[in-house]
């Protein structure tokens, strides 16, 4: 047990004579994702929306209720252009509820459940 000890001790005290180094590769973290809200008031906000969606990895969730109540048809061409941005860039778009949009970039991906097939009924199998 003694020798064991004496060269763990050799080991570790003994001074390195070589001039070599070691080059590491340098870890660089991941960026974060961003999750943002947006609130949807008039058309030219849709700009800002698709500027962001350009410049960064952020996950958006837009807020159309107010533009819902003022002006529907500023409404379906604000969609339609963030529809045009997100297909462009290769985002995915859906709507959450009535008044939310979620915008994904392309490294995410917006999960849409498959519809379940309707089982037919017991009356309907008899006519």
């Amino acid at each position: 047990m003694k020798r064991i000890v004496n060269w763990v001790k050799n080991k570790v005290n003994a001074p390195e004579a070589t001039d070599e180094f070691v080059e590491l590769d340098q870890i660089k973290p991941e960026p974060k994702v961003k999750v943002r809200t947006f609130q949807l008031t008039c058309f030219d906000d849709t700009k800002r929306i698709v500027a962001v969606m350009r410049e960064s990895k952020t996950i958006m969730l837009v807020d159309v209720s107010q533009l819902r109540e003022k002006d529907v048809i500023d409404l379906k061409r604000s969609v339609n252009k963030l529809k045009g941005a997100s297909a462009e860039l290769g985002a995915e778009i859906a709507g959450l509820g009535g008044d939310w949009l979620v915008i994904a970039p392309s490294f995410a991906e917006i999960y849409r459940p498959k519809p379940v097939p309707k089982v037919p009924e017991v009356d309907d199998l008899e006519e």
